[in-house]
């Protein structure tokens, strides 16, 4: 369900992550919401406005002071009364500082959330919603909405507000959350859409860091994106590190090798924006020397509490080695089992770790979901890490880091020397495999025969997000949109580009186009080591004809991306005006949250061109085992956990996901594109009208 547009369904895919597959083909005919649809969007909007104050909506009102205790209202009761018992014992109190990877606070987010997930019937819950949004944490609050919102079979499509707008304080700094309060103080009617002024207030990036702190301001445009921060929440929200079993079928994703795939192509793109800010490779680190970059986010929560500082040089306390000690264990057993080949799970059975589909094996362990094999055995690797690295338990607790955020951990530069290290075992596996064959990598009859791009230019521009949930506000009805702030931020975008593809085909039917964009290398064997940074940017079913096919493909299509989400008050307000019988509201994918975002597609050009490589591939199709979107609409759903998103059934990251055999690899289905990308130093205005 999704709004503004109607239309044809634009990349739900996240970055390459495999998982995220939307249509091929634009969405044909019109979906209107009815009433009892926007009675229920309209209810989400308004639980999440001003998340740290009381409700201000009269008919909310009566189940503010308890939940629902019928056991003929809920579908698993005993899960329910596990979360009556916990609550009873104690959760996070309101106004405490809470975090997702606080092994403590996650089991009661997840008890949370199978308290909603279990009502039998939206009434229960919604009652269940009011009363948690006045007497739960608001921080695990927003988690457990999110999370059933995302994951029940019955709420599928609504739309929720972006994250970055029901808790601003988790991506804009805190001089900007003091501005706004601040010109709140002195001007009474700022913020009120009728005071005739367009309410914005500037938002910097942090860009202060000390010198040994090797240039990572010079990223900040990137790591500090409020998009691609969101991406990171999102994904991890579809698919939680401590959710699993055959109750939400998140294994049908293939999740294993889909948190892999993503976690790689995350890291290949921010080594993409290294590169062309020359700032060299990722930096590695030692579990038993200092961290040499530190990092000091400029956020605070709520509250006033920073987030915690990490500095540079950082060393792990005495008091919290025995942690590192753990890490260095879950690694050590991890490799051991990868090197042996095999492993014998709980049951008895034996896993071969040389075979192709046991990567799934391999990213459940790294990743100790649910799903893991044995998770007690392999450790809780990065949940250990991020508390480590955060100053460990006292710190995280009270003083949470961005690591401990899905929000903010792609703020921080250890974030992705981190899971560059992870990702080691994932390469460590793939090389036991061997090489794809020439008959794997050739399609028999099929040659590209060039490819030719337009002009690429990237560029900065002013964007406006709505920041109205940082100030109070007493409001009702359907004038609740009638207030709005906005911080305005220079972020990148790229101009939007073509690509024409000609090939050549000796027959006619389906076959799947990938193409990735990578670093510019000038002898071809330097592609054994830069292949694991070039990134999946579009992947396409195409329906070949005899004889040549001319393919055009614009960026605005490529599989992978979204576009900007619609404001909260612009939003709101369409749902008001279509509930109260004005405009139809429509029901589509233009509000999708699984997509990497379409601006940063391509790294910041130079003003004298930077060059980089796109590479293209046509594969035969591979019909995957359950037919793509049969089990979901994606008109407007992710289609999590369903089993159908995927277009064919060959690995992520296909060829570059092994060892490459040169003597062969470079078959006539392949085209390697030499491009330039420029950049323009103009930052375009933000015109708001």
């Amino acid at each position: 369900m999704r709004l503004t547009v109607v239309a044809v369904a634009l990349g739900l895919v996240a970055l390459a992550s495999g998982a995220y597959y939307p249509a091929s083909q634009p969405v044909t005919g019109v979906k209107y919401a009815d009433k009892d649809f926007l009675f229920k969007q309209k209810f989400f909007f308004e639980v999440l406005r001003n998340i740290h104050l009381p409700l201000q909506f009269e008919e909310y009102f009566p189940y503010t002071k308890s939940y629902i205790t019928d056991e003929s209202k809920y579908v698993n009761f005993q899960e329910v009364v596990e979360f009556f018992n916990y609550y009873k014992a104690g959760f996070l109190g309101k106004g405490e500082l809470f975090s997702i990877y606080n092994q403590e606070y996650m089991k009661q987010t997840y008890l949370l959330f199978t308290f909603f997930y279990n009502s039998v019937d939206f009434d229960t819950f919604y009652k269940n919603v009011v009363w948690a949004r006045e007497n739960v944490n608001e921080g695990m609050f927003v988690h457990a909405i999110t999370m059933a919102v995302f994951h029940h079979p019955q709420l599928k499509g609504f739309v929720l507000p972006a994250v970055y707008e029901i808790y601003p304080y988790y991506f804009f700094n805190t001089d900007l959350i003091h501005s706004v309060t601040f010109r709140k103080l002195y001007d009474q009617k700022f913020g009120f859409v009728s005071n005739g002024k367009y309410n914005v207030v500037y938002s910097n990036y942090t860009a202060l860091y000390p010198v040994e702190y090797y240039g990572e301001d010079k990223l900040s445009y990137f790591t500090e994106d409020i998009g691609l921060n969101a991406y990171y929440y999102y994904f991890m929200m579809d698919y939680p590190y401590f959710v699993g079993t055959d109750k939400f079928n998140l294994y049908n994703d293939r999740r294993g090798e889909l948190y892999l795939y993503m976690y790689q192509q995350l890291i290949a793109r921010y080594y993409l924006e290294r590169q062309v800010n020359f700032m060299g490779p990722i930096e590695e680190f030692d579990y038993d020397f200092p961290i040499k970059t530190g990092y000091w986010s400029k956020l605070s929560y709520y509250n006033g509490i920073p987030f915690f500082v990490r500095n540079d040089y950082y060393s792990v306390s005495k008091d919290f080695y025995y942690q590192v000690n753990l890490l260095k264990d879950y690694e050590m057993r991890i490799r051991q089992v990868i090197d042996k080949g095999y492993y014998y799970a709980q049951d008895g059975s034996k896993i071969d770790l040389r075979q192709p589909e046991s990567v799934e094996y391999v990213g459940n362990m790294i990743f100790a979901n649910p799903d893991s094999v044995d998770k007690d055995y392999f450790g809780f690797l990065e949940v250990v890490a991020r508390n480590v690295y955060s100053g460990g338990a006292k710190f995280a607790k009270f003083f949470p880091s961005a690591l401990m955020h899905f929000e903010t951990s792609m703020r921080d530069p250890f974030f992705y020397q981190l899971y560059n290290r992870f990702l080691t075992f994932y390469y460590q596996f793939k090389s036991y495999l061997k090489p794809y064959t020439y008959e794997e990598l050739y399609f028999k009859g099929v040659e590209i025969k060039s490819v030719v791009f337009d002009k690429l230019l990237t560029y900065f521009e002013y964007y406006d997000s709505d920041v109205s949930n940082v100030i109070p506000l007493k409001a009702s009805g359907e004038k609740f949109f009638d207030f709005s702030v906005f911080a305005r931020q220079k972020r990148i975008n790229h101009k939007p580009f073509s690509y024409t593809m000609d090939v050549y085909s000796e027959f006619a039917g389906k076959g799947v186009v990938r193409v990735y964009m990578g670093p510019k290398f000038y002898d071809f064997k330097q592609l054994q080591y830069l292949k694991k940074y070039f990134v999946e940017v579009d992947q396409y079913l195409y329906d070949f004809v005899t004889g040549k096919n001319t393919i055009v493909r614009n960026s605005r299509d490529f599989y992978y991306s979204v576009r900007d989400r619609t404001t909260y008050t612009e939003l709101y307000m369409q749902i008001m005006t279509a509930y109260n019988g004005g405009e139809k509201f429509v029901l589509d994918n233009s509000e999708a949250h699984c997509g990497f975002p379409d601006r940063l597609l391509l790294p910041k050009g130079l003003p004298s061109g930077y060059e980089m490589t796109f590479y293209f591939i046509v594969t035969p199709y591979y019909a995957p085992k359950v037919q793509q979107f049969s089990t979901y609409d994606y008109t407007y759903s992710c289609g999590v956990g369903s089993g159908s998103k995927y277009i064919d059934d060959l690995p992520f990251g296909y060829p570059f996901d092994r060892d490459i055999d040169f003597s062969y690899f470079y078959t006539k289905n392949m085209y390697f594109k030499d491009v330039t990308i420029y950049h323009s130093d103009e930052v375009k205005q933000y015109v708001p009208y």
